[in-house]
Formats: structure tokens, sequence, C-alpha cells
């Protein structure tokens, strides 16, 4: 897989959600589910949607994660019990372009991991989000998702080692 890694500086954009807890398995139709959600409070509020649509992903423990489904949006949304206001973590992160099926996201991540690794960097083991910018009824094969990944610290290379 030929992708290129960058580190990007993340600035706490803005995003109204719903948030659920899943297993691997289920996660496609929970996801659409929600971003119709979203996509319904918003308009129903006037809210208009200023950017992808994101999947942020929280993980708990034993292969369950919380996910906040949902829109970039210019600012704080005033939620109602089921649609949220939540804030993308400012800092640094890597990130790369998926250009694919979502079920073979885990290779992209695999290719994070590694550069990570490469450069002693860090990388965040409870968070981490993806922005779809393909439509639900384009191809598989054509889908495009970006992934971020922040970074929570360097390691100093030891140059005693040599």
């Amino acid at each position: 897989m030929n992708q290129t890694v960058s580190i990007t500086h993340e600035v706490g954009r803005h995003l109204a959600v719903t948030t659920f807890e899943w297993h691997h398995e289920e996660l496609g139709d929970r996801m659409a589910a929600a971003f119709g959600t979203v996509a319904r409070f918003l308009t129903e509020h006037g809210i208009a949607i200023t950017g992808p649509a994101v999947g942020f992903y929280h993980r708990i423990d034993g292969g369950l994660f919380r996910a906040s489904a949902g829109f970039v949006v210019d600012e704080e949304v005033v939620g109602d019990g089921v649609v949220e206001p939540l804030v993308l973590p400012t800092g640094d992160a890597l990130t790369t372009l998926h250009i694919g099926p979502y079920e073979r996201l885990p290779e992209t991540y695999t290719v994070l991991q590694d550069h990570a690794a490469a450069r002693e960097l860090v990388l965040n083991q409870e968070v981490m989000w993806e922005e779809y910018y393909s439509d639900h009824a384009a191809p598989a094969e054509q889908a495009r998702t970006r992934v971020y990944w922040p970074i929570v610290a360097q390691h100093a290379r030891s140059d005693a080692m040599a």
C-alpha cells in the first residue's frame, strides 16, 4: 500500500454528532443511521454543514469503541440529548488518504503505525478520527477517507547507542 503520510496541526474543529458504542462488525449500519440523525437535526435547526462527515473513535476496551458520527459545523451546537457538540482534538496528528473499501481501513492504520514507529512518534491509543469524502453510493474501490491519528509525543533519539 503506497500512501503518503504527513503530520498536520489540527485546530479543534466543531462537530455536531451522535454517539454510540459498537463492536467492529456493526459499525457500517450504525454510522449510516447516525449521519442521518445528525443531518436531519442540522436541517431542522437551520445549521449549515461546513465540512465533511466525520467518525470520531474512542477506544474503550476489549474491542469496544465509542463512536461519535456527524458533521463539521462552524460553531458549537446546542444539542438535544441525541445530537451533541464535539470538538476534535487540537494538536499534531498523522494523516493519510485511504482510497478503497472501508473494510481495508485497518491496513491504513497499520501504515500510520509503521510511519510513527519509524519516526519514533507516540500515537494516542485512545482516539482517532476519519473524514469521509465519498457519497455512500460511490463504488467501494473509489471511497475516499482521510484518517487522522493524534501524536502524543516524539521519543528523542539517543546518539549514545552508536
